[in-house]
């Protein structure tokens, strides 16, 4: 029977198939070879808001709790503890070990495992920390091949995309894109076709994990209304696109290959979002509320294409809301 690791997408799918057979939670268990405590904790973190169970909307929730802070970012003085001793030459399972064994009071106790994941996190990598490690290596294990640009399951063509999106007659319909700054360090955009709002967020690496699960926080934030659709080029950033559908309900359109000039509204975004960040930018030095300051500027800038309303007052008059903007 396996551990307690977090359950793999296809056993989510075969966990929803047997819960929709009826089984018992025990049942259920000895079919995917868990523990009744992993399957009992899965169906409980993860059901729907309205409750019941959908795989891709768990692995969703699953994806988003793992960008969270890791133990040793969260607790200050353990991770103080694990750099100091790993400049020392120490090794994770050293240090893992002397906390067992309770050498140091006031320090919790994390394992091996913990201790490899949180320098190898993608949050953790400007400091290197993995060449202090004994083969100093920078990924762990081995290297997938790379998947060509054009494999990303269930995409469905711009083409396809309804004449509301493409003329602009509603609110709610996005494109995304990653603005790339130095070190690689992307920036998520995001742009509402019709009132041309932006937001936007730094992320550590392109994963697609990490990238949908960044986009899942942002859209669960806002308006139902504005969660309708979102349209990307085939970047392999977005290939875990699904999971917009069933955590937002938001429906999902990709460019032609080598065409991101179909999604124009956010490359111009780039383009104005350039200024503030160019390619050479240290994103590692700019903080978040600069950041957002930078977006929010954008937001507050009339444009001609809205009748010289800001991006922020034409989003709020979607919502049937007013707001005066004064400068002076």
């Amino acid at each position: 029977m396996s551990g307690g690791t977090h359950l793999r997408l296809e056993e989510r799918e075969r966990l929803a198939a047997l819960k929709g057979e009826g089984l018992s939670l025990r049942a259920m268990a000895r079919q995917l070879g868990r523990a009744a405590s992993t399957i009992s904790r899965e169906l409980r973190r993860n059901a729907l808001p309205k409750g019941g169970y959908l795989p891709a909307h768990a692995e969703g929730c699953y994806l988003e709790r793992r960008q969270r802070p890791a133990i040793v970012e969260r607790d200050a003085k353990l991770g103080r503890f694990v750099r100091e001793r790993l400049l020392e030459g120490w090794t994770p399972e050293q240090i893992a070990g002397w906390l067992k064994r309770g050498e140091e009071r006031g320090l919790r106790t994390v394992s091996t495992e913990t201790i490899y994941a949180f320098v190898h996190r993608p949050g953790q990598k400007g400091e290197k920390l993995w060449k202090l490690l004994p083969r100093g290596r920078a990924r762990r294990g081995r290297r997938r091949a790379r998947q060509p640009r054009s494999v990303i399951a269930e995409r469905r063509s711009i083409h396809d995309r309804p004449e509301a999106v493409q003329e602009r007659k509603e609110a709610g319909h996005w494109e995304g894109d990653l603005l790339i700054c130095r070190r690689t360090r992307p920036v998520l955009v995001l742009k509402e076709r019709k009132t041309r709002f932006v937001l936007a967020a730094r992320l550590a690496g392109k994963s697609a994990a990490e990238t949908v699960a960044i986009m899942m926080a942002v859209f669960r934030r806002l308006d139902p209304r504005l969660r309708a659709s979102i349209t990307f080029d085939n970047d392999t950033a977005f290939a875990r696109h699904g999971l917009l559908a069933s955590a937002c309900a938001m429906a999902t359109w990709f460019c032609d290959a080598y065409a991101s000039w179909q999604k124009g509204a956010v490359e111009n975004a780039n383009g104005r979002l350039r200024r503030d960040l160019p390619r050479d930018l240290d994103l590692d030095a700019l903080s978040d509320a600069e950041l957002q300051e930078i977006v929010l500027t954008h937001n507050l800038t009339p444009r001609k294409c809205l009748g010289f309303l800001t991006p922020l007052q034409a989003l709020l008059g979607e919502l049937g809301r007013d707001v005066q903007i004064r400068f002076a």
